[in-house]
Order: structure tokens, then sequence, then C-alpha cells
């Protein structure tokens, strides 16, 4: 009698998470704390029309009939680049057997089969690795370095003509509440008005820069001027205005903006943008692959609302 095998375990079809890269965008620091703003659904580089207000709308009425219409409307035309990015991994399961986790592997030499603690933790831990890679794209990506990246706030106010800019120098624990006011000072009063009534302006600082913030304030001989600082829910604030500390901006530079006019683009609403962890089929059914795929642009519509310090 011939021998019977069993082929079912060779049609393997990898588990999906269709969530993951939602959780990976929205469930980073900046993006879930309301630190920056999203618009989804932009699949490919478009032109973003926005509206603001300019000018004043009330005007002084001679009472002679006269019409003396004024422009109250300023239209920024921005085109958002999207650049898509992809996620190809891949891990031999046995060599996991040498790691602290090997109690979690099931017995025998041969292991197919991914702990399910395992899976979890790694999920967890690309999401917050790919968080992190996106926060530092948002403020120093630079197409003229990497054709493949979008250009981040810095490379796009340091090229700005019309952004607010204020000189800036290293920042140190004797000059860095001096230098924080100065960006404080150049914000335009219309984009702070509406920023602190609803809590929406920041400014974005280096997490070295937070560093010699704390070590000034926790200066005795500053306890005078620092009562201009706040501090509210583990948050730091000026004035009412929050100090956020970010990857990819250097000692040096501030950007003080509020999140309505910090746009990340994305598209999440795509069957495209999923990732997937599994195993590949025997018989290399040792190892584990994870790979996805996601669409990722940044801009700024109004740059003369935004204070630059450099």
């Amino acid at each position: 009698m011939a021998n019977m095998y069993n082929i079912s375990p060779l049609s393997y079809q990898p588990s999906t998470n269709m969530d993951w890269f939602t959780k990976a965008l929205f469930g980073g620091r900046l993006i879930e704390n309301g630190k920056i703003d999203v618009i989804t659904g932009v699949k490919e580089s478009t032109m973003l029309n926005l509206l603001n207000f300019e000018n004043t709308l009330l005007q002084p009425d001679g009472r002679d009939c006269a019409w003396t219409p004024d422009q109250i409307f300023k239209l920024s035309e921005k085109e958002v680049q999207i650049k898509t990015y992809k996620i190809n991994l891949e891990q031999c399961i046995d060599d996991l057997e040498r790691k602290r986790i090997n109690i979690m592997l099931k017995p025998g030499a041969k292991n197919t089969e991914l702990p399910e603690a395992l899976e979890e933790a790694t999920m967890a831990m690309l999401a917050d690795e790919l968080s992190a890679e996106i926060e530092t794209k948002i403020f120093t990506g630079d197409s003229a370095v990497n054709p493949n990246d979008f250009d981040g706030a810095v490379k796009v106010l340091t090229a700005s003509a019309n952004a607010i800019k204020v000189t800036g120098a290293v920042l140190t624990k004797a000059n860095v509440i001096a230098e924080v006011e100065k960006v404080y000072t150049a914000i335009p009063e219309d984009v702070l008005a509406k920023g602190l009534e609803n809590g929406t302006i920041k400014i974005y600082v280096a997490y070295e820069t937070l560093q010699r913030l704390k070590m000034a304030l926790a200066s005795v001989s500053n306890q005078v001027i620092a009562t201009a600082f706040t501090v509210e829910t583990d948050s730091l604030h000026y004035l009412g205005v929050e100090i956020v500390p970010v990857k990819g901006l250097n000692n040096q530079t501030m950007i003080a903006v509020d999140i309505s006019n910090f746009l990340l683009a994305t598209d999440l609403l795509s069957d495209t943008e999923e990732i997937r962890i599994g195993q590949f089929p025997a018989p290399h059914d040792s190892k584990i692959f994870i790979d996805g795929r996601l669409r990722l642009g940044f801009v700024i519509p109004f740059e003369d609302e935004v204070v630059f310090y450099n």
C-alpha cells in the first residue's frame, strides 16, 4: 500500500493584522497624544487647497456708499509629496533558542511556531520603532539626501522665504529659558490666540533641549522666572504653550506651530496598508517573516505662521 502524506500544512496562509499600521501611526506618542495633526486617505502626491483669513473683516464706514472690498482669504495650494515604504523582515525561530525566551518555545529540536506572547511583543516593538522612524522623518526628512524620503520640517522651513525665522544658538542651561522666550514672542498674535484657545499650539524641541530646560528650571536662582512654566499631566508648558520633545531635532533648533498647520499625510484606508507576520511554508517553516507597506508625506500649508529657531 502506498504511503499517505498529509499535505494540508503546505497550504499555509500567514496571519494578517489589518490594524497594525493604524496602531503604529496613531499609537505613536506624537499622534496618539495630539501633538501633530494627520490627514488620511492620501494615496499619492496631491495639492492641498486650504483657506485661512487674512487682514480684518471690519472696516470704517464713512457713510458715503463707498465699496472698498479687501481680500480676506489666503489660499494655500501646497503639494504634499507622498512616498511609499515597505517593511521586509525575516527571523529564524531556532535563533530564539539562544535567547532568554527559549523557555517559551515548545519542546523539540525543530521549532515551527512563534510563541503567542513573543508575537505580541514583536509587533509592539515594531510599532514603537516605526513610530520613532516616522517622527524622525517628519522633522529631518530630506529628498535631496534620499530621493525615497519626503522633505521634513527642517528642510522645508530652512528653504522657506515666508517662515518667521529666529537666529538660534546652541542651547545650554544658562540660555535656554531666554531662547524659548524669543520663540514664544515671535509667534503671530492670531496663531497664538487660536492655539491657546484650542490647545493646539506647540513648541517642538530636541530631547537634549528639554533636558537643558529642566536643568535650568531646577536651579534655585531661576525660581522667579520659572513661574512662566507649568507642568500639566507630565507636559511642560511656557505661558500656556506646550514644549514637545521630538526625535530628529538638534539642540539648536525649535519650531513653534499650530498642529493644524503641521500635517502628516497617509493612506490608512487602502487594503495595502497592513502588515503580516507568519511562517514560510515547509521546508522553510522554521523561519518567520514580517512584511507590509504604507504611504507617508508631510506638509506645512502656511509657512508664514511658523516660527523657526535655528
